[in-house]
């Protein structure tokens, strides 16, 4: 049975050591600690299978976007993969998401760097996709993101239409 664990103090580095292990290159240290400080209102967990820890997943928004929930830091680490269980934590985590009135789920996927079965993923689990360039957020006219987007609900998921993510001043 799939389950999510809420970081906290005590599971804060452990949940850093298996971010780091499915994101290589990527550190959600800064996220992670924020939020288990209280300094942000996201929330990233642990995913479990029983009692044996298979990955990690988060919900986050973006400014004013309350409806908008963001899929954030959601990998299953490769042993576990390709058993269905991704899926069924990404079901798990929707529910998370109606519970905290999000309707829509959307995930910001770099294409030039982004996992290649990611997409794939998302895709097979409902996600459709749209590229991301606003001429307000000089990192996104790359060419190089995509917004990925379903509805939580038997609803259609109207498109992200190039708002503005700030993703310029993420990454500062």
């Amino acid at each position: 049975m799939i389950k999510h664990i809420k970081l906290n103090q005590d599971n804060l580095a452990f949940a850093i050591e298996v971010q780091r292990e499915i994101f290589p290159y990527d550190d959600a240290t800064k996220k992670y600690t924020e939020m288990v400080n209280g300094e942000n209102d996201n929330n990233y967990f642990l995913v479990y299978n029983g009692d044996e820890c298979i990955g990690v997943s988060g919900l986050a928004h973006y400014g004013a976007d309350v409806e908008d929930g963001f899929l954030g830091w959601f990998g299953i680490l490769p042993k576990y993969r390709r058993l269905g269980l991704g899926s069924e934590a990404l079901r798990l985590l929707d529910e998370t998401a109606r519970d905290l009135g999000y309707r829509r789920m959307r995930v910001i996927f770099n294409t030039e760097t982004g996992f290649p079965g990611a997409k794939t993923f998302l895709k097979v689990n409902g996600y459709t996709a749209e590229s991301y360039q606003c001429p307000r957020d000089r990192v996104s006219l790359s060419g190089n993101y995509a917004i990925l987007s379903r509805s939580l609900y038997n609803e259609p998921c109207e498109p992200w239409n190039n708002r503005n993510l700030h993703l310029t001043e993420e990454e500062k």
